[in-house]
């Protein structure tokens, strides 16, 4: 086992907990509704190569293929168990998606082989170095042209986000999230980013941004 691994924290904080992430996700966090939004700001055509990043249960994934059959759609994880609830899903749709195992700061992907990199509330697990090469590498596996669509925890645009702002703050993770800084990362790593707009979660302000790879 890799040190890598062993650092490993669920996506829930605990292992006992994975079995509950997509309760969580549907009718608490309502993900279907922003990874809808987050897929058409996409706008992923067909024969094109999209990569879901820290796809968790799969949930993105597959609703990119359904929206775009004729699209090659892979998740990549760091967690196994979950994949394995991932496989479970896509089988169950029978859907082609490919689920990799690889952490998101050292991808297991050729330079530009992807036309479309996707990510759902992954980022803001990530501590500020591993922030940093995560963008790099996102930058590195798209193909000129591509594009980077993101949501995720951003700076509080709502009274009841900037509630939850102070308490947020004490996660060492969700610090450059909550300040802003994830467009300036993505842009420090060469991508063009805008902002596409807030959604408000029981959790907290979620923001989308869009990267643009030159």
């Amino acid at each position: 086992m890799t040190k890598a691994n062993e650092e490993y924290i669920p996506a829930l904080g605990l292992r006992i907990l994975t079995p509950f992430y997509d309760f969580i996700q549907k009718w608490i966090v309502r993900d279907k509704r922003y990874k809808s939004r987050l897929i058409e700001q996409a706008q992923i055509q067909p024969g094109m190569r999209v990569m879901d990043l820290g796809c968790g249960t799969g949930t993105l994934a597959i609703m990119a293929k359904q929206a775009q059959p004729y699209a090659e759609v892979v998740g990549l994880d760091a967690d196994p168990e979950m994949l394995k609830m991932a496989y479970a899903k896509k089988n169950q749709e029978k859907l082609d998606v490919k689920f990799d195992v690889g952490f998101t700061n050292d991808l297991p992907y050729p330079d530009a082989s992807f036309d479309r990199v996707l990510s759902s509330i992954m980022i803001h697990h990530l501590k500020n170095p591993d922030k940093v090469k995560t963008a790099r590498e996102i930058y590195r596996i798209l193909k000129p042209g591509g594009q980077l669509h993101v949501i995720d925890f951003g700076k509080p645009s709502t009274f009841y986000g900037k509630l939850l702002g102070p308490f947020l703050h004490k996660f060492e993770e969700a610090n450059d999230n909550i300040d802003g800084k994830l467009p300036i990362m993505f842009r420090e790593a060469g991508l063009k980013v805008q902002e596409k707009g807030d959604f408000w979660t029981f959790f907290g302000d979620l923001t989308f941004l869009a990267g643009y790879k030159q």
